[in-house]
């Protein structure tokens, strides 16, 4: 079940809890150029995209989004169009004409371009501003009315304005707040078709913020329907799961009704990814659920005996933590002291003829029966069902070293949510995953088991792809570094690109990531524009940002460093300044 709101309309689609969940993406091509953005936005509508967005960064492209739109009308093409709105009120409300749908940035539509200085404002002069931003967005709801168009208030991370950040800072609570001076209005004026979207390439940020925020409009008795995406989720296996992870937890949590899935790829790449995401998730809203606060420590990985073979799965800190293995396999007797080995519970005699540091696997059932119970070291318990956590399994682990092992039958978010409650929040948990290898299996896996340690409930991931050892471990790793608490490779965080971008982003990302790969404690943002740029990378450590005709800003952190170096000496020249900076060593 989804969270109930509103009923909008966008020319022939409509968005709401009341109807299947809307996919989307975005044209890349520049606005100005009618046949090319024409033929992409064919191809992303063939692809199954139901909406599609398009950046109008002027009046002049505003204009033109008419000529593409009967363009697409003629070649029988009846899918909504979005124009996509930056620091230009005047282009919105000319877009607005045109097109079913027009997304305004609260950071900017009326605020300055934020400088991400600390500014103060009197009390005076705060309301001053919002009363201004109230007659600006009137008006334009205004032509939105008369034109029957609908309107996304989207909010990013990286774009809330100075006077919003001045008070909240840049935080989930600030993109609360930036939204719902917006929404105050559309509320005031009857306006109601109005779809809402917080994002951030931060996947926590993100799920925060959307829970903030429902959490907000149920006090204020407000029901809009909800974009969901994860700005910059970069590109390939890395932009998928990062996807899967934020999309994936909100979905299955019963809020979103239209979705992005943003990768640094062909748009149309994006449509089957995100109608697979929202086939492989089961909402269930839960209104006023209190979200517990999660437990300190990374989590630890899991990883079954097969990897022990694979040269390049055990070395360095991306090396699994714990090793499940038969107390017959000869590799797991050599693995350093520091290394877990679990094995199974009619096998545990005999391993520890081989190794002392070797914890049983136990069924909770013969848990429950007395297995092991003589015993004072680590153990692990393995529990199937909901139905086994009872005051039996409790009782027997009072007092015991013991972790539990949730392993249901189906890789199910709610079935691991319900089994973490019924033991207590506290209690030491593994999440593990038991799946045949199949085509998106990592995003099933990463859409029900990221949400969980994006609010470190679980202590350890272990997932199990029947003969695929490595890729269940690759993909452990993949998952806890999307959800924020591991870090096992450089981050890279990249945009999918828009009309604002006047550079190969697709090109630039593959270079960005042959060359820096290797840092691997280093997190780099490459970015289309500098709409978003300095902002959604703040927390990245390094930034290589489009500033037009062939050119990049290179940044450190939000402080831009080198301007406008021509795109052939950029890897050099942030080369040079992370070099600089400290952070360099030579690929080994």
């Amino acid at each position: 079940m989804r969270r109930k709101t509103l009923s909008v309309r966008v020319g022939n689609t409509v968005i709401s809890s009341g109807q299947p969940v809307v996919v989307q993406s975005m044209l890349n091509t520049s606005t100005m150029d009618t046949e090319v953005c024409v033929n992409q936005a064919i191809r992303i509508i063939e692809a199954g995209g139901q909406l599609v967005r398009i950046t109008a960064q002027g009046v002049k492209e505003a204009e033109n989004l008419k000529n593409i739109r009967e363009e697409l009308r003629r070649r029988g093409y009846e899918t909504p169009l979005s124009a996509d709105i930056h620091f230009n009120p005047e282009a919105a409300s000319v877009a607005a004409r045109y097109v079913e749908k027009v997304r305004i940035n609260p950071g900017n539509f009326v605020d300055k371009r934020a400088t991400f200085q600390n500014l103060t404002y009197t009390e005076e002069e705060y309301r001053a501003e919002l009363a201004y931003l109230r007659s600006k967005f009137t008006d334009f709801l205004t032509i939105c009315r008369q034109y029957h168009t609908a309107v996304r208030i989207g909010t990013n991370h990286g774009s809330l304005s100075d006077r919003i950040m001045s008070r909240y800072g840049n935080t989930p609570a600030g993109m609360v707040e930036a939204t719902m001076e917006y929404l105050r209005v559309c509320r005031d004026t009857d306006f109601n078709d109005v779809v809402i979207s917080l994002k951030s390439s931060d996947c926590r940020i993100m799920i925060t913020a959307v829970r903030l925020l429902v959490e907000q409009m149920q006090k204020e008795g407000m029901n809009y329907p909800l974009h969901l995406g994860v700005t910059e989720a970069g590109e390939g296996e890395d932009g998928r799961i990062r996807s899967a992870v934020g999309i994936g937890c909100l979905l299955n949590e019963g809020v979103g009704d239209t979705i992005r899935v943003s990768l640094t790829e062909a748009p149309e790449a994006e449509i089957p990814v995100a109608r697979e995401l929202v086939a492989l998730c089961r909402p269930d809203f839960e209104a006023g659920v209190a979200w517990q606060e999660g437990k300190a420590g990374k989590p630890f990985i899991v990883a079954d005996s097969d990897v022990l073979g694979e040269a390049d799965c055990f070395v360095g800190e991306a090396a699994p933590e714990m090793i499940f293995a038969e107390a017959g396999d000869a590799k797991w007797r050599v693995l350093p002291d520091g290394v877990t080995v679990i094995v199974p519970w009619e096998q545990w005699e005999e391993a520890r003829r081989y190794r002392a540091a070797v914890c049983p696997l136990i069924p909770a059932d013969g848990f429950k029966k007395g297995a092991g119970c003589g015993e004072k070291g680590r153990i692990f318990v393995e529990v199937n069902r909901e139905e086994q956590i009872d005051a039996d399994l409790l009782a027997a682990s009072e007092g015991r070293e013991v972790t539990f092992v949730l392993s249901p039958q189906e890789t199910d978010y709610h079935a691991y949510r319900r089994m973490i409650r019924l033991l207590g929040y506290a209690c030491p948990v593994i999440i593990r995953v038991k799946e045949p290898v199949r085509e998106n299996v990592h995003l099933k896996i990463a859409a029900h088991v990221g949400g969980i340690f994006m609010d470190k409930w679980a202590d350890g991931l272990w997932i199990t792809l029947i003969g695929e050892a490595k890729q269940a471990l690759e993909l452990s790793r993949n998952i806890l570094q999307s959800a924020g608490v591991r870090r096992y490779k450089t981050e890279f965080v990249s945009c999918p690109g828009c009309g604002r971008t006047l550079y190969n982003l697709e090109d630039a990302v593959a270079k960005v990531k042959r060359a820096f790969a290797h840092l691997t404690r280093l997190k780099i943002a490459i970015m289309g524009c500098i709409v978003n740029g300095p902002g959604e990378m703040g927390d990245a450590d390094y930034g290589y940002v489009g500033a037009g005709n062939g050119k990049v800003n290179l940044y450190k952190g939000k402080q831009r460093v080198k301007t406008a170096v021509p795109e052939e000496e950029a890897i050099d020249a942030l080369k040079s300044l992370i070099a600089e900076c400290g952070d360099w060593k030579e690929p080994e």
